[in-house]
């Protein structure tokens, strides 16, 4: 078969399936093991086996929880809330200064961390409420947070 007719065969079942309301987990998984199934046979399924144990057990997966453990930590402490009150001062009168400064310091975390997804997590945890406390719109915060998550990597 053509790579085109398989791709949009994919596509139009991926979407049958979503109507139908199964989640989206179940659906991009059970297409994609149809068509492995399909275009390798049935000894493909060891290959799905394996190559998704050793997507699970990454090493870098580690920083996933420590990060989310740190931002519990700064939150619960007041620690958190002391800083971005400090930077809302310094930045006060920059327009969008803290906003600013969330993208920066989400970028740097992503960045440590190795995973965009940790940053973002981890600064949706502690600049979220701050940004929102000090009377930031709700889409600029989540958005700010997002776009540093995303730089990190």
């Amino acid at each position: 078969m053509d790579i085109g007719l398989i791709s949009l065969i994919c596509f139009v079942l991926l979407l049958i399936l979503l109507v139908l309301g199964l989640p989206i987990a179940f659906c991009m998984g059970g297409v994609g093991v149809i068509f492995i199934l399909l275009k390798l046979g049935p000894s493909s399924l060891f290959l799905i086996a394996t190559s998704t144990w050793e997507a699970l057990t990454a090493y870098v997966l580690i920083s996933i929880p420590l990060f989310v453990f740190m931002a519990y930590l700064l939150e619960g402490s007041g620690m958190a809330d002391d800083l971005f009150e400090t930077m809302y001062r310094w930045l006060g009168s920059v327009r969008g200064g803290l906003a600013m400064g969330v993208v920066i310091i989400c970028t740097i975390f992503a960045a440590m961390s190795g995973m965009s997804a940790v940053g973002t997590l981890t600064m949706g945890l502690i600049a979220l409420p701050a940004m929102l406390k000090r009377g930031y719109d709700k889409g600029i915060a989540m958005g700010s947070v997002a776009a540093g998550g995303t730089l990190g990597f």
